[in-house]
């Protein structure tokens, strides 16, 4: 699923690497380092390993591990350096040797295994992930989204976030959602932009008209976007 979220790991050949927060490294290859750190049982050998992989992160010219090598097998991925640096410090931080493990072994986890609930697609071994996910009100924000097809031009639609925060909590995506006061469209919106399929209504012809132009400004490909009035 593609999304703005702050994502640990992905890779986009097209997409130009910020070396200030970002890294490419050889997933394989990582995940193998973490496996042998693992199964090392004195904390501080384990703590020694750890910072040789933080100082490869923040200096890559120190990589001795060969863990910032390019892979030709599909297995190099870009990491948020923020997010990684924080489990790493984690496990430095680490008072005995079960915690450390267990720091290691759920970073690896994070690697390796998807976990999502029954209703959404949020991956709960990424949970650091998602950032801009609110868990506070949702109609205390700073300002309203006004990209692509939103606006403030009709005087009754909510801020964009409130149903993008929604869906992505409560839907998954290619299911569908329905708006039984659908407005300008906001709901639809977001249902194109996250992969869900939207069914609006409306019962004012004025207002359906607002819809049907923010409609043809997303576009239909991909999803289902239907206004009924």
């Amino acid at each position: 699923m593609k999304s703005d979220n702050l994502t640990l790991f992905d890779f986009d050949s097209d997409k130009k690497t910020d070396w200030g927060t970002e890294s490419i490294i050889n997933q394989l290859m990582f995940i193998e380092i973490l496996s042998k750190i693992g199964n090392i049982d004195e904390i501080s050998k384990i703590k020694s390993e750890i910072q040789k992989i933080i100082d490869i992160i923040n200096a890559p010219r120190k990589d001795d591990f060969g863990l910032l090598n390019i892979c030709s097998n599909g297995g190099t991925i870009r990491i948020n350096k923020q997010i990684l640096l924080e489990d790493l410090n984690q496990i430095l931080r680490s008072q005995t040797i079960e915690r450390a493990k267990y720091y290691v072994s759920r970073l690896k986890k994070s690697l390796t295994e998807i976990k999502t609930s029954k209703i959404n697609d949020l991956n709960l071994n990424r949970w650091k992930e998602y950032g801009d996910i609110l868990t506070e009100s949702l109609w205390i924000l700073y300002k309203r989204d006004k990209s692509g097809a939103h606006n403030a031009g009709y005087w009754g639609n909510f801020i964009p976030q409130i149903p993008n925060q929604f869906l992505r909590r409560y839907t998954k995506q290619g299911e569908w959602v329905l708006d039984p006061f659908l407005g300008s469209g906001t709901t639809l919106i977001e249902c194109k932009r996250l992969g869900r399929n939207g069914i609006g209504v409306e019962l004012s012809p004025g207002v359906v008209e607002i819809a049907n132009r923010n409609k043809l400004i997303i576009g239909e490909d991909k999803i289902c976007s239907k206004i009924i009035i």
